[in-house]
């Protein structure tokens, strides 16, 4: 562990279980260099726990959602599963056979990153504390 103060290296004075969960090791470390004292805590995460606890809620989500929802959705699934074999067979690009078909793409998928930020980027020194405010002239035509 690296110390906060110095960045130099650190050993442990005490370890000792957690008063309130088990599952955690409190630490108390020294600097080798510079001698600062700090806590650490570390514990274990249960896995196994919480991919069980998500299917649950998935499946309790899936058990309340309406019928005609879920047909949509495998309907619109088996549609996309159809447009990828037309696309490997004919050898078109997927997103031209979606196209085509006016299939939309799954929303799971991210949503594409915006090439230019959705502001206006200073140019050098604008609206700088340390430049001094430059007068600007309007033109009019």
């Amino acid at each position: 562990m690296i110390c906060a103060r110095c960045a130099g290296d650190t050993r442990v004075i005490d370890s000792r279980p957690h008063e309130d969960d088990p599952g955690v090791i409190r630490r108390r470390r020294e600097c080798v260099a510079c001698g600062h004292r700090f806590f650490t805590q570390e514990g274990t995460i249960n896995i196994a726990g919480m991919r069980a606890k998500r299917r649950r809620a998935q499946a309790a989500y899936l058990a309340r959602l309406d019928p005609a929802v879920k047909a949509a959705r495998v309907a619109a699934s088996n549609l996309r599963r159809d447009a990828k074999i037309e696309a490997e067979e004919t050898g078109r690009p997927l997103a031209n056979v979606m196209r085509d078909w006016s299939i939309e793409p799954a929303t799971r998928r991210r949503p594409l990153k915006h090439t230019s930020p959705p502001f206006p980027i200073p140019r050098a020194n604008e609206r700088s504390v340390t430049t001094p405010n430059q007068k600007t002239t309007e033109c009019s035509i």
